[in-house]
């Protein structure tokens, strides 16, 4: 399999470092969509990463699509996501809210990085910085359901390290030490296995 975009995205990473926990081959084809764009347009039209190319050529397309799928191949015993039932759902959810955080968290860097300062809102930025923190706040409040709860490693664990290590590196005077002490120590521990120190975001 090929895995299709850079380490710097949070949703490739979280499908980066699934790969490797569950024990999948794959090639990582390391393309920009700003820097490679039109290699990423040969690609893929919808120029849009992580896009991961299985063996037999399919392509698929979305962290969360993608990750249900390498569940479905790396059989019961290595899934990241319960099959099914009410900790499935709870999983979900919290991949869910983690993965609103990395939305806003991008959306931010996009308003304040590429975005030209002259046709910049400020109004727009406010407001993608408040739904970045609402999400980190929620993700930080919320039961957990693996490692801190004693439990296996799940996708809820990796995409909350994920987006929390993005918006770190890209927010770093919003994201003061302390001010999310559950998903520190949810970080700490992922960051320091070696499916996430082979797969730096930088």
């Amino acid at each position: 399999m090929k895995l299709i975009g850079l380490f710097d995205s949070p949703y490739v990473r979280r499908v980066a470092v699934s790969m490797r926990l569950q024990g999948h081959d794959f090639e990582h084809v390391a393309l920009s969509v700003f820097r490679h764009y039109d290699r990423m347009r040969e690609i893929n039209p919808l120029v849009k990463v992580p896009m991961l190319v299985l063996d037999d050529g399919e392509k698929l397309i979305e962290s969360s699509f993608i990750l249900d799928h390498l569940d479905e191949i790396a059989g019961p015993e290595r899934r990241l996501i319960p099959a099914a039932g009410a900790e499935r759902r709870r999983v979900l959810q919290q991949c869910a809210v983690g993965l609103v955080a990395c939305e806003k968290a991008v959306q931010l860097y996009y308003e304040h990085k590429v975005r030209p300062r002259e046709v910049s809102w400020a109004g727009w930025a406010e407001r993608c910085m408040q739904q970045m923190h609402e999400a980190f706040a929620m993700l930080d409040g919320m039961e957990q359901t693996g490692v801190l709860a004693g439990r296996p490693l799940n996708q809820a664990d990796i995409t909350a390290a994920v987006a929390l290590g993005f918006a770190r590196l890209v927010h770093p005077a919003e994201m003061t030490a302390g001010r999310y002490p559950m998903l520190e120590r949810v970080s700490q521990h992922c960051e320091a296995l070696p499916a996430f120190v082979q797969t730096p975001m930088v």
